[in-house]
């Protein structure tokens, strides 16, 4: 069993080997949650929401309504066999 000692402000550092088993890096997530006798550590996988906001698109903003008309142009040409890829 690894252990770890709190501080006064009441943080832990895992293990080296922990964070290496778990592939855990500086800015991951872990959930704590408690049992009957302890606690359980766990890693917090990320999922696409957590990235929504942190890509910026390489041209001008679309309105939801212009983005809604090219995929109805790209659902059309699909069906006709036609691939511009929406521009």
């Amino acid at each position: 069993m690894r252990t770890s000692q709190l501080t006064v402000k009441g943080q832990i550092t895992l293990p080296k080997a922990i964070r290496e088993r778990f592939r855990l890096r500086p800015g991951d997530r872990v959930a704590l949650e408690p049992e009957a006798d302890g606690i359980k550590v766990r890693p917090v996988h990320r999922t696409i929401l957590d990235w929504a906001g942190s890509l910026r698109s390489p041209g001008r903003a679309l309105s939801d309504d212009a983005i809604r008309k090219r995929v109805r142009k790209m659902r059309v040409q699909r069906q006709a066999g036609i691939h511009d890829h929406g521009r």
